[in-house]
């Protein structure tokens, strides 16, 4: 399940749905982020609406009077502003004592980097289509271009879905640095990059906020400011000046560009912030950065790997819970990387199509299991097994794979000496006798609320699933073994009744189905089911019909069991107390003197322990009294045992 949703990731990770990823995925990272706070050294002088109509200049900025720009150079140079650069092309004359007047202070200031732009040129075939393009670069005018410092482009790879990169070095135009890394250079700030890979051109803008969220003073004020040294210091000293066109009203904004966070009434973010965000960028080398598309790739597959686990091995409910978790989860992780890191982590498909998608596997999955099963215990109640068992199982495997872990209580039988009866019988009358005694065991622990898990030979493994805790299922469990204690070996030769041997055991089983390919059945593992087939098998030693574990009579009421003290089993290396079920009290006095013989046993002193046995048989107990009479004998007959501890050995220990 986990391989086929890494695969079904890979194949996503490799169809246009990864495109999802530049226009949803990343609107999404921001929304979940939010803004964040600008470099403090870098300011925006925007040419707008309102500082036209103060300064009574032509409300489109590209005719104010560039007497107005020399004005504005003279005053950040002399406020101490390390670098300014215009988003406005000068690449045409005007009225010649202004264009002086600009290039003096541009001259003057000689720290003022100009726009340029490209323009592209196509070239048609004989039909009119284009077969070819060639990018030109488009300086500021001479005189301008001769007096700035510096002039470079500034154009933003645009995307149907907005503009998330920028150039650092434009390869259209022999890789001429871009307005932002020369404004950037400049800066000369410790620690920036001061010259970007030549392999890596473009970048990803890692946005600060909408419109407005770099510190932005209008023109007509930042003039006013100019005009006190102070003012002007504290605001524009040591820090990049960027002047161009910026508007909050969008009706009047020429240079706009559609982002993640554009708003729904159409306010963009306008050309200047997004270079003064690609320079913040630069300084504090805070560019979005995205993982190889092998990273990518094996993320998203590790991711869906993640998300089909539980689907394999829980119920559609636990599936989904916990689906839901390892999004969250990677929706954090995504959301830390994007944050702290700066690293664009896919988040579209593995938080919407990777869940989607293996959940539907996994329930398609599921339902065909829950379809096996179903046919399974459909055949069981052909042969059968009654509905009302069969829905509990259905209850207890759910519709989460192959089987679990539950805590049940398990009950073993045996029928005594059935090899000797059976040698005298043909098969077929062995399977009658067979038949006639399942047909009266298997309804009365169906009738206490359990299930005949398995019957090999002459041996019954009945369960009891402890659903709403272990007290009830033990409790119905005993009462079956009495019952069943009562049938069969309180009424021999009664149709159907064979002496039987009983052991129960509770605790943690695997119940679910077991086998090899095309041959699986509904089974109950675990160490409990060997146990209790252990405690059966003790009755024959010690003359007793139902034996239960510490384990069981825990969970019984006080008196219920009487301990037969403590044994070493075949098989098992810890020694277990057993306790004895019978359908009628033993005498008091055969039961006192059992008590203190056992009490004597335990502490090695196997002389008055056998006298007390021997009593106790006397009393009525025909059963444990014998088996510990003849083992304090044989003890007593040896050299006494430094180690002793009080455990009785049966018989192929």
């Amino acid at each position: 399940m986990a391989l086929a949703g890494a695969l079904l990731a890979l194949a996503l990770g490799l169809s246009p749905l990864a495109e999802l990823e530049r226009s949803f995925g990343l609107r999404f990272l921001y929304g979940l982020r939010g803004p964040v706070a600008a470099p403090q050294d870098i300011v925006i002088v925007a040419m707008d609406a309102a500082s036209a109509q103060a300064l009574g200049v032509p409300e489109r900025p590209e005719r104010w009077p560039r007497g107005l720009h020399a004005r504005l150079i003279s005053g950040l140079a002399a406020s101490g502003a390390r670098v300014i650069g215009f988003d406005v092309l000068f690449a045409q004359a005007r009225e010649p004592a202004e264009d002086a007047a600009l290039a003096d202070a541009l001259r003057r200031a000689g720290r003022v980097v100009l726009a340029e732009t490209i323009r592209r040129d196509f070239v048609r075939g004989a039909d009119g289509s284009v077969v070819a393009s060639a990018d030109q670069r488009v300086p500021p005018l001479p005189l301008f271009a001769e007096a700035a410092g510096a002039s470079a482009p500034f154009v933003l790879p645009k995307t149907p879905d907005g503009v998330f990169e920028f150039w650092t070095r434009v390869p259209t135009v022999g890789d001429r640095p871009s307005l932002p890394l020369v404004l950037a250079t400049r800066m000369g700030v410790a620690g920036s990059p001061q010259d970007p890979s030549p392999d890596e051109p473009r970048r990803l803008l890692n946005l600060y906020g909408p419109l407005g969220t770099v510190t932005t003073i209008s023109y007509g004020r930042a003039l006013e400011l100019l005009a006190d040294p102070v003012a002007a210091t504290a605001t524009f000293g040591g820090k990049a000046v960027l002047v161009g066109y910026s508007e909050a009203n969008q009706s009047r904004q020429t240079d706009a560009y559609r982002t993640p966070f554009s708003t729904a009434d159409g306010v963009d973010v306008s050309g200047v912030e997004l270079a003064a965000t690609a320079l913040g960028n630069l300084l504090e080398g805070s560019w979005l950065r995205r993982p190889g598309e092998g990273a990518a790739l094996a993320l998203l597959a590790a991711q869906a790997a993640l998300l089909a686990l539980p689907w394999g091995l829980a119920r559609p409910r636990a599936a989904l819970a916990a689906t839901a978790g390892v999004c969250v989860v990677y929706a954090g992780l995504a959301l830390w990387a994007f944050s702290a890191a700066r690293l664009w982590l896919p988040v579209v498909l593995p938080l919407a199509f990777s869940p989607a998608l293996v959940g539907a596997l996994g329930i398609a999955r599921q339902h065909r299991a829950a379809l096996r099963r179903r046919g399974e215990l459909e055949r069981a109640l052909e042969l059968g097994v009654p509905r009302a068992a069969i829905e509990r199982l259905a209850a207890v495997l759910g519709d989460g794979g192959q089987g679990k872990t539950v805590i049940a209580v398990c009950l073993c039988s045996d029928i005594v000496s059935y090899t000797t009866i059976a040698e005298s019988l043909s098969p077929q009358a062995a399977r009658d006798l067979l038949n006639r005694y399942l047909a009266r065991f298997i309804p009365i622990v169906e009738s206490h609320g359990g299930y005949a898990a398995d019957m090999v030979g002459d041996s019954v493994l009945s369960l009891w699933i402890a659903e709403t805790g272990p007290e009830p299922a033990v409790a119905a469990a005993c009462r079956a073994g009495l019952e069943l204690d009562r049938a069969m070996n309180a009424s021999p030769g009664a149709d159907g009744a064979l002496p039987t041997r009983l052991g129960l055991h509770c605790g943690p089983i695997f119940f679910g189905e077991v086998g090899a390919p095309g041959r699986h059945e509904l089974r109950a593992v675990g160490d409990i089911v060997n146990t209790a087939s252990r405690i059966q098998g003790a009755n024959k030693y010690l003359n007793t019909g139902v034996l239960v574990s510490r384990a069981v009579a825990d969970r019984l009421g006080p008196g219920e069991a009487r301990s037969l003290g403590r044994f070493a089993l075949a098989g098992k290396g810890q020694a277990m107390e057993l306790l004895q079920l019978s359908r009628e009290a033993l005498p008091a006095p055969a039961a006192a003197r059992f008590g203190a013989g056992l009490q004597a046993f335990v502490a090695g002193e196997f002389g008055a322990a056998a006298a007390q046995f021997a009593a106790a048989r006397e009393a009525g107990d025909a059963g444990p009294a014998v088996f510990y009479l003849a083992q304090c004998r044989a003890l007593a007959a040896r050299p006494r045992d430094p180690a002793w501890q009080g455990v009785a050995v049966l018989p192929g220990k």
